[in-house]
């Protein structure tokens, strides 16, 4: 396998393409050749040494997928096939030309859909879909904030909310992208660079407050989503995005930040009806009947069109690519999906 290695915690021009040896198939493992790769903002976090599930350099990031099954294990379910197409999870090495996985991290994907928009789903849909409805229990006609809405979770959320019929809020990083957010369906989305979100949703509810708020950001905004949840609302956190504020790591910042992190008291919660849920899909992966079915509805609901992931650009699946990538990531410049592609 050729893969796109971080040798080394540091900016995005660490990305070197080394020659690996391909890993040894389990009984119910597959081998994809990879076509496209989605990028996440938990590849930055590990490029710049802050994700903590990430392995010891060098190794790849990656955790999402789409292209052929190249070759299956011996106890592998028949419609993962050599020669089906597929999107998948991955425990990291998503950025190569092949990858190894468990076979219930994979599904099939149907010929009209293209590489690039199946790898932009497992991981910001299985996100969005855990949050919103299995985590979050979204009900009709809740008001539900999402942070980072022009993100692919953000985006995800959009989509997966349409036939729960809530009133969607959000926060985003321009003014452009609040507008886009708004013509896409969202109530009101808010321009956290030049308002307080908090202050700025108070005036809109006339002081009322939401009943689901679905959060990437980390501790900076902890406190602000539990005051801003009505009684019974719920607060699903679901990573630490504002800990990465620069293509390279600047450590006394992280630790600060997480210092400084609201603690949760139980008796708090009690006494004001609300509710904190933390959601990791890292620490999900050996959840084999969850992520089976979850990735399954998430296949089925992109056969049936249901679900239509935003892409908003996509890079070469080299190590100038991935490079050029993060760095777009950084600057906070996308609105949706950026996706790796093989011969972009």
């Amino acid at each position: 396998m050729r893969a796109l290695v971080i040798p080394k915690f540091g900016p995005p021009s660490v990305f070197e393409e080394r020659d690996l040896p391909d890993r040894r198939l389990a009984p119910k493992d597959v081998r994809i050749r990879i076509e496209a790769a989605g990028v996440n903002f938990a590849d930055l976090m590990g490029r710049v040494g802050l994700y903590p599930d990430a392995p010891p350099c060098p190794y790849a990031p990656g955790y999402e997928v789409a292209g052929v099954v190249a070759e299956a294990g011996t106890q592998v379910r028949p419609e993962l096939a050599p020669g089906t197409r597929v999107m998948a999870t991955t425990r990291f090495w998503g950025y190569a030309d092949s990858v190894r996985c468990a076979e219930h991290w994979a599904t099939p994907i149907p010929d009209d859909v293209d590489y690039a928009t199946a790898a932009a789903v497992p991981v910001n849909y299985l996100t969005a879909y855990l949050a919103l409805i299995h985590c979050g229990a979204a009900k009709e006609g809740e008001r539900v904030l999402v942070h980072g809405g022009a993100g692919g979770v953000g985006l995800a959320v959009l989509d997966l909310a349409r036939p729960l019929d809530v009133e969607l809020y959000a926060t985003a990083g321009s003014d452009e992208k609040c507008r886009r957010l708004e013509a896409l369906g969202v109530k009101k989305a808010f321009n956290y660079r030049e308002v307080d979100y908090a202050e700025a949703a108070r005036r809109e509810l006339r002081g009322g407050g939401f009943q689901l708020i679905l959060d990437p950001l980390g501790p900076a905004s902890f406190q602000k989503g539990l005051d801003l949840l009505e009684p019974l609302g719920r607060l699903v956190c679901y990573g630490f995005s504002s800990l990465v504020t620069g293509p390279k790591r600047k450590l006394w910042h992280a630790v600060t930040s997480v210092l400084k992190a609201h603690k949760v008291n139980p008796i708090t919660l009690m006494n004001q009806n609300k509710g904190v849920h933390g959601l990791n899909l890292a620490q999900l992966f050996t959840q084999r009947e969850l992520h089976r079915r979850a990735m399954g509805e998430m296949g089925a609901r992109l056969a049936a069109g249901t679900i239509q992931p935003t892409i908003d650009r996509t890079f070469p699946l080299t190590a100038a690519g991935a490079a050029d990538a993060h760095t777009y990531l950084h600057e906070r410049r996308n609105f949706g999906k950026v996706v790796l592609v093989q011969g972009a």
